[in-house]
């Protein structure tokens, strides 16, 4: 299984592969990758290791509770996810 910082590593490669942007958050200094208008940040993305690697059936449920009202996130979010559990577990 991958190391929580291989997991944020991955996302942001993945996501930056995929034609997000990834900038700085001005507030807190967090990478994130920008969705449309909606942003997730590293610390969000943190907080979905290793559930998100291990509970695939609650993956909308999951990426609620780290990003609230942030739904434009969510199909971006399971295309990532599911490319890192190709990538590594196959």
């Amino acid at each position: 299984m991958l190391s929580k910082e291989q997991f944020e590593q991955e996302i942001f490669r993945i996501a930056k592969r995929q034609g997000y942007n990834i900038e700085k958050n001005k507030r807190n200094g967090l990478k994130q990758i920008v969705f449309d208008h909606k942003k997730l940040h590293a610390d969000h993305i943190q907080q979905l290791y290793p559930d998100i690697l291990t509970r695939t059936e609650e993956l909308p449920k999951l990426i609620e509770k780290v990003a609230p009202g942030r739904p434009c996130t969510h199909r971006p979010m399971r295309e990532i996810i599911y490319q890192i559990k190709q990538n590594c577990f196959n």
